[in-house]
Parts: structure tokens; sequence; C-alpha cells
């Protein structure tokens, strides 16, 4: 049997085109959203949210943000891989980031809580950005002083990321740092043109030449195994290499992907049936059908006899779209004055073979 290099070889490959590694310059779509994101920055506006289900592409953004931001004179950015949960890790966070020179030990001795803002403001002369990953993992009270130094530090801007948990977090416990945020950005799952295209990039980073050895059907059926999200996209891609690299095949066509992948979308599916309630499979199938729904619209479509009234019905649904939001099954975005509800990636890979 010749080995997974020697089968690379075959395509000109180098490498795996396909680990899990984040590579802002391979990012495909999301134009809108990062323009969004640097027409934010170079605004001078404060407060920016980039949310999305897990696998969606929010480090990467905030990486390419980071690149793109560093390129720049007068702009100094930061990525933050993990918030700080406590007041010592912000503290320290600043510190670490912005620096503790001798001087500022004569100044402030020590950074508290206190004169933590003071030290902020002197600290960014220049137009700072904070890129914080993971904002859900915050606590209140972290997000409580960032809202404060945010405010009371000029040239300082913070662009959070995080799961649809965050924005809902922020309503809840802290609007008021939500009323601050002015840009709000929510990634979408990529479209096939857009899957293909990422494929391409990375097969072609890899010394390949365009999608070789995958077929443009294999590239239809993963996009609708992964609904186009770029994590799913790239483990799928690499599960599909490692088999044809045991068969030692030359092409990787759809019959494959649905070889491979059929029997773990099944076994999901029957999981995830076994949790579902009836009304929350319902409203999961209608989402399929239809998308991008309010939860008024959701009500007019579904079976609510068992309501008392229409009002009781809304409230229930409202409540089972929080419960499906939370396990990522369903996405949120808001269009015109009203926020309308559609599947994830999970909830379409769940269901397409169902």
């Amino acid at each position: 049997m010749e080995s997974k290099y020697e089968y690379y070889q075959k395509f000109g490959w180098s490498r795996n085109p396909f680990t899990l590694t984040i590579s802002p310059d391979l990012m495909v779509g999301y134009s809108h959203q990062t323009e969004q994101l640097l027409a934010h920055v170079f605004n001078q506006h404060k407060a920016a949210m980039v949310i999305g289900p897990t696998g969606a592409g929010k480090t990467t953004i905030l990486t390419w943000l980071n690149a793109q931001l560093k390129a720049y004179n007068g702009f100094r950015p930061y990525y933050i891989p993990k918030p700080p949960t406590t007041k010592e890790e912000l503290i320290k966070l600043f510190k670490h980031n912005l620096g503790f020179s001798i001087i500022d030990k004569i100044l402030y001795k020590e950074i508290d809580m206190n004169n933590l803002t003071k030290y902020v403001n002197k600290k960014t002369k220049e137009k700072t950005i904070f890129l914080i990953d993971e904002a859900h993992e915050c606590s209140q009270e972290v997000l409580e002083w960032l809202r404060t130094i945010n405010d009371l530090a000029p040239n300082l801007v913070i662009v959070f990321a995080g799961l649809n948990t965050f924005e809902k977090k922020l309503e809840a416990e802290l609007p008021t740092l939500l009323m601050r945020v002015n840009t709000r950005v929510y990634l979408e799952s990529l479209s096939e043109m857009e899957t293909e295209s990422l494929i391409q990039k990375r097969i072609d980073r890899a010394g390949g030449e365009g999608i070789k050895p995958f077929t443009h059907d294999a590239i239809r059926k993963i996009h609708e195994i992964t609904g186009g999200f770029p994590r799913e996209i790239i483990k799928v891609c690499d599960q599909l290499i490692k088999e044809a690299a045991l068969r030692n095949l030359t092409s990787i066509n759809s019959s494959l992907v649905e070889e491979v992948f059929s029997s773990k979308v099944v076994t999901q599916a029957v999981q995830v049936k076994f949790t579902l309630t009836p009304k929350q499979k319902e409203i999961l199938e209608l989402l399929n059908k239809t998308p991008d729904l309010s939860p008024t619209e959701i009500v007019a479509n579904i079976d609510i006899k068992e309501y008392k009234t229409k009002d009781h019905a809304i409230r229930s649904v409202n409540n089972i779209l929080k419960r499906l939001m939370d396990e990522d099954l369903i996405k949120r975005a808001k269009v015109g004055n009203k926020f309308v509800y559609s599947l994830s990636g999970k909830a379409k890979t769940i269901l397409a073979e169902a």
C-alpha cells in the first residue's frame, strides 16, 4: 500500500490541503461582511459584533481583519483568541498587549480596576483594535468593564466574535453594551460555488490543479452535507481524501461521498429524533422547506390547536426557537425590523438523509 504522501504526489500536492489550520488568505465568501468590518474601523466606530454558529468562519474573519489592519499605518490590531473571564485576566490582557514599561511602573505602580481606564487611554494614542474571539465566554462583569473602557478610551475599537448565544446574552444581561454596537455582522453558510472555490483554493495552495480529484457532483454533495459551513467542508474533504487514499482512487465522485457519509448522517438523524420534541421537529422541517421565517410566520404555518391563543403559540415558538439556537440547529438574522430564522449547517446535515 502506498503512503499518503505518495498518494498526494499523484495530484502534485506537497501536503494534505484539508487540515484544520486557520488560513485567512484562503478565506472564501463573506466579502460583504469583511467590507462592513473594515468600514467600521476606518470610520472610527467603537464596537462591532460578528455572530455565527460553530465552524462558520468567525476566527478566520478576525485573523484576516488582524492581518489587513497591520498593513495600515496608525492602526494597532490585537487578536485575542480567548476572552478574559475575570477582572484580573482583563488587566493582564491589556498589560500584555499594550505593554507595561518602566515609565508606566512609575506612573501607576500597579494596574488595578481603579486606574485601568486611565492606563488604557494613555496607551492607545493610535487607533487600537481588540479583536475578541469566543466572546460568548466573557463574564458579565468583564463585559461591563469593556463597555466602560471602550466608552472612555477614544481610540479603542472592540470587535467581538461569538455564537448566537452572545447576542442573546447581551440582550438579556447587558443591553447597554448591545446598544453601543454600531456594526453587526452575521455569518451565513457558503454557496455551492463558494464551496467549490474554497476547495480549489486549498488544493492550489498545496500545489494541485483545479478541484482534482473531486468532481463537480461530489462538491455539490459536499455542500449539501455540510450546509456550506467552512470548517465542516474542510473536515469532510479530509475524510474523503483519506478514504480515497486507502482505496487508491484517483477520482472522488458523489457516489463515494454518499457511501462515506450516509451512515454517519443517518446515525446523527436517529440520535436527534430521540431528543427533539414533536413541535421542535415540526419547526425544523418547516424551516427546511421555507427558510427565513419570523416567529409569527412560523406560527401561521404549524398546527397551533394545542395553544389557547395565537399569542400563547407565539410565546411558545419563541421559547422553542431559543432552545434550537442553543443547540446550534437554527440561526437567526435581522431583516428590516424583524428577526427571521433558518436552519444551521448542522440541522441541514441531519435532515438531508433523515
